[in-house]
């Protein structure tokens, strides 16, 4: 069960606070579902993405969502129970890949423009499907500029997370909004007792629950490099090693997603699992 810290709203997606600590995620059968992969181009960047999900070895449903575009990938996780977060996921998805779809540049304004539309979205549909409480987790890689120049801008609210595998090195570009996160980067809870405690499973940002969360923005540099995006039903699942082992291992980002998904199906899967594998590839 999840919970977003400011409101009693749950959803059966399961977390635990091993996330906290990228160096010591847990090790934990239903196939993975491949999606599609395309060649993402935008001025100097190419994304070469491929994407796999996967309902899990526990739900009815799969809640999660994901976009591979022709500027942007993307992963949304929903919250809210068995129909309303697999609604809040896509219109989230939808709502961000139309808005940024239509832009001829995208800066780091339009990323929160298009959080904030996705969040008006989903408190509208929640009021027509009566289904209050309704939200979701959202993630986006997208190729942009800054100052001018290309650029690689990774945009996320809640727990989903962003990986980067350059060099031989496995990399966490993102920080899990979430309590215990809170608790341990303030010092007041240890990586071990977060692993135990008992709000592990609190989000503090999420997309369309009460109110506007605004998102995280990283900045990265446009070079070579391989990106994850997951949802948390991964992440929760696989340690990093085995992360590292298949982003070096298999060349073929789509197969690379497949693969992940996989291994996270042959252990526990107690939530929806999705995998977005992007190698960037700068073209001068």
């Amino acid at each position: 069960m999840h919970t977003y810290a400011g409101s009693a709203t749950t959803s059966p997606r399961a977390t635990r606070c091993n996330a906290l600590d990228p160096g010591g995620l847990i090790p934990v059968v239903a196939p993975a579902r491949p999606a599609h992969t395309r060649h993402v181009h935008h001025d100097t960047i190419m994304f070469d993405a491929g994407a796999a999900t996967s309902t899990g070895n526990r739900r009815l449903a799969n809640e999660d969502s994901h976009v591979v575009d022709e500027r942007f990938c993307l992963v949304a996780d929903g919250m809210g129970g068995h129909v309303a977060g697999g609604v809040a996921s896509s219109v989230a998805a939808a709502e961000i890949a139309r808005h940024l779809a239509g832009a001829t540049v995208i800066e780091e304004s339009m990323l929160h423009r298009a959080v904030e539309v996705a969040h008006r979205q989903i408190l509208r549909r929640a009021v027509l499907d009566d289904t209050d409480g309704m939200g979701t987790v959202v993630l986006a890689a997208i190729a942009c500029t800054q100052d001018g120049s290309p650029a690689i801008a990774i945009a996320h609210v809640g727990d989903s997370r962003c990986y980067r595998f350059a060099g031989g090195e496995l990399e966490l570009v993102t920080a899990d909004h979430s309590l215990v996160h809170e608790l341990v980067r303030s010092g007041r809870c240890s990586v071990d007792e977060a692993a135990a405690h008992p709000m592990a499973n609190v989000i503090t940002r999420a997309v369309g629950v009460e109110q506007l969360a605004l998102a995280e923005v990283t900045m990265l540099e446009a070079r070579h490099c391989r990106l994850l995006l997951c949802s948390d039903g991964l992440s929760d699942e696989l340690p990093t090693p085995t992360i590292g082992r298949v982003l070096a291992g298999i060349v073929d980002p789509q197969a690379a997603a497949a693969r992940l998904v996989e291994l996270a199906l042959a252990g526990e899967a107690r939530d929806n699992v999705t995998a977005v594998v992007i190698d960037v590839v700068p073209t001068s």
